[in-house]
């Protein structure tokens, strides 16, 4: 299965291409109008918003297979959880089974066809809240009751992965562990972090870590960092690897931003900030080079440019 596949390549520290920036690219390269609970969930339902979309990871995974890199691509669902469903007027728990199942079906044809290295598909799973603010959070025993129902849909649906990424506080992402964890399917969760390198609930990234190890089983098959500049993941990753070796080898992938601006002056923006691809690559490579992280892919502001300049590198580094 492939899920045994990605499983051993995590294990193994071979180089992961990630997709990169979804959410950003509709907002800023098209004329499309997002959902404003949804969010790119809604865009399953409109044959141009399919097709765009459709056009977005079919980018991310032609980089990957020109490069011969196996990839990683993230459902469209961060915002298909039932909150978010029900704002949007489509309905209850059944309504959350339908898009999220959809979504994984419509990522099974991009990454169906040819003899490539392989694309594997993870079901995405957001905060309860707006990732930026972590007095919005659920508590670990609430987070795992909300999260349950699209961590199962997507388990059903067919992912190879579930990934939980952007979480501001370690109670929720504790209570989403344990939702994944509830599946037959390996999860991982990623943490969004201060300019300091700590969760935005003031948590140290290690204890985070450990805290989820030590009380969830099976415990994720990794971490991550999402949603912030390579400057600040690599703060966040010295002081990792000074405060605990445990929780050091334990943080496997970076889905950066291409922008050094706070996740909330981003987000006010009507434009998309990034640096150079070139330099985005450059920092993302090196992270890897530095501190054993395997999986590297982009976030908001990132687009298959940046993806292409990070894939070069591993492309290189692989040979």
């Amino acid at each position: 299965m492939l899920r045994d596949v990605l499983r051993d390549l995590i294990e193994s520290g071979t180089p992961i291409l990630a997709d990169a920036g979804i959410e950003t690219r509709i907002m800023f390269e098209t004329d499309l109008e997002l959902d404003p609970h949804i969010e790119v969930t809604a865009l399953l339902d409109q044959r141009d918003g399919r097709e765009v979309l459709r056009d977005v990871y079919a980018t991310y995974v032609d980089v990957a297979w020109a490069h011969g890199l196996p990839a990683i691509i993230g459902t469209p669902t961060f915002r298909a959880s039932l909150r978010y469903v029900e704002g949007a007027g489509r309905g209850g728990v059944e309504a959350v089974r339908r898009l999220n199942s959809e979504a994984v079906a419509f990522l099974h044809e991009i990454r169906s066809g040819g003899d490539h290295e392989p694309v594997f598909i993870a079901g995405v799973i957001g905060p309860y809240g707006d990732a930026y603010r972590p007095e919005d959070c659920l508590s670990h025993l609430d987070g795992a009751d909300y999260h349950a129902a699209q961590a199962e849909a997507l388990a059903e649906a067919g992912v190879d992965l579930l990934f939980a990424p952007t979480f501001p506080s370690v109670e929720e992402a504790h209570g989403a562990a344990v939702a994944m964890s509830q599946t037959s399917v390996p999860y991982a969760v990623s943490f969004v972090l201060n300019q300091r390198g700590r969760l935005l609930d003031g948590t140290y990234l290690h204890d985070a870590i450990e805290r989820i190890d030590d009380a969830v089983v099976p415990a994720p098959t990794h971490y991550g960092i999402s949603c912030v500049h390579p400057t600040v993941v690599r703060t966040a990753l010295q002081d990792l690897h000074v405060a605990s070796a445990r929780g050091a080898a334990r943080l496997r992938e970076v889905k950066a931003n291409g922008s050094s601006l706070a996740p909330g002056q981003l987000v006010a923006l009507d434009h998309a900030e990034s640096d150079p691809p070139e330099v985005f690559g450059e920092s993302m490579h090196q992270l890897g080079i530095d501190f054993g992280v395997s999986i590297l892919g982009g976030c908001c502001g990132t687009d298959a440019k940046h993806l292409a300049a990070l894939a070069r590198r591993l492309e290189a580094k692989a040979a």
